[in-house]
């Protein structure tokens, strides 16, 4: 398989001949992304289909006049044929370029800035990956999908930018069923694999299958007090992106938290959001070659801070860029943890839902930042900090 230096020297080769066929009066930024993967899909804690996935691609804004025009271009690692395709998709947009109109909010590459991020990370062997993966979970009905590597991201532009991101993660997404057609959903992902970690997942598993056993509840329709665990949590990280936290969202009326910005609302005192590319898990320069702060906080103890903002953004409304992309979604989320030990959670939820995950999100009310959704997955009904047994599955309503 594929290395990250040999990704790394492939995107050089790509941005140094695409930079070299600009014409006098063209500038371009240049984003390249490749992977090197291995994959296994199993279930009933077999494997199913495992494999590999090598893919390299180059995405190409190419600018002339007040003219832009963006583009993908697949990449097959031999240079000839890559230039080739470069050298026709460039052609292309030149066509394509002459019939667009002006760009109002046109943002030509400046940024000059270059960096060199590389986490490496304690994978499995390949021929360990089924041995480690599933003999842990022998005799679950245990399906969903591992998979490990490297993944690469590199920009640059004709400015002189030049960026590179490499990555080593692996991920296990699973689920664990019962005959009565009840489940638990989880994952455990990281860089560096623990057994003692995947170990004391599974045993979370196990132990809310056993509660999955137990008589149903079926709860009237009201309001509860309720558990978020870190798994159902991640369920609603992209409500923080989709008419999210973007300026341009906000200028244009389509956030669902305006009314936190116009500081009508505010979240729970407790809680805090940023973006923090020390995680390792995103690059932190943009498409443009623009690099944003290493930690930028968006949220500080449940008031709005900081926006996300593009330079498109930024041009059109005469605000600071933070180097975001201009879809202005966040990324390389984190939120800061409380004081709340997860093994006093039921303690302290006394009479309530334990949510251990959520099911089929979506906005309901966007205005007030309200959300839909289903209870599935081992969402427990607790008494006195004991748990009963499983929720019979019902739709909820809250705003964030």
């Amino acid at each position: 398989m594929s290395s990250a230096n040999d990704y790394k020297s492939h995107f050089n080769a790509v941005a140094a001949f695409v930079l070299g066929e600009l014409r006098s009066d063209e500038q371009a930024a240049i984003t390249y992304s490749a992977e090197s993967s291995y994959f296994m899909r199993f279930n009933n804690a077999k494997v199913r289909q495992a494999g590999t996935v090598e893919q390299s691609d180059v995405f190409i804004k190419l600018y002339r006049g007040a003219k832009t025009w963006g583009f993908a271009v697949g990449l097959c690692g031999k240079a000839a044929d890559d230039e080739n395709r470069l050298a026709e998709a460039l052609g292309l947009a030149r066509a394509t370029l002459s019939q667009l109109p002006d760009d109002a909010y046109q943002v030509v590459p400046a940024a000059t800035d270059q960096s060199d991020a590389s986490f490496d990370g304690t994978l499995l062997a390949e021929a360990d990956i089924p041995a480690t993966v599933l003999s842990p979970a022998e005799g679950l009905d245990f399906a969903g999908l591992y998979s490990q590597g490297c993944i690469c991201r590199g920009a640059a532009n004709s400015a002189g930018a030049r960026h590179w991101f490499a990555t080593h993660t692996f991920v296990v997404d699973y689920s664990a069923w019962l005959p009565n057609g009840k489940g638990v959903k989880s994952s455990y992902a990281g860089r560096d694999w623990l057994d003692a970690e995947y170990a004391a997942k599974l045993k979370l598993t196990r132990d809310a299958l056993a509660n999955l056993t137990k008589p149903e509840t079926a709860l009237k329709p009201g309001a509860y007090r309720a558990f978020v665990t870190a798994d159902a949590l991640n369920e609603v990280v992209t409500f923080f992106s989709w008419d999210g936290f973007g300026e341009r969202g906000i200028q244009q009326g389509d956030s669902a938290y305006l009314a936190i910005r116009e500081g009508r609302e505010s979240f729970s005192p407790q809680f805090t959001l940023s973006q923090d590319f020390s995680l390792g898990v995103e690059p932190a320069f943009n498409m443009a070659g623009e690099i944003a702060p290493s930690l930028l906080t968006v949220i500080d103890r449940g008031k709005l801070v900081n926006t996300i903002v593009s330079s498109r953004t930024a041009k059109q409304y005469q605000v600071q860029s933070n180097a975001a992309e201009e879809h202005e979604g966040m990324r390389s989320v984190a939120i800061a943890s409380g004081s709340l030990n997860q093994a006093e959670a039921l303690a302290k939820l006394g009479t309530g839902i334990y949510v251990s995950n959520f099911h089929y999100l979506n906005w309901s009310d966007p205005a007030n930042a309200r959300i839909t959704g289903m209870t599935r997955f081992a969402c427990l009904w607790v008494e006195n900090g004991k748990i009963v047994g499983p929720i019979k599955d019902m739709r909820w309503d809250e705003s964030l």
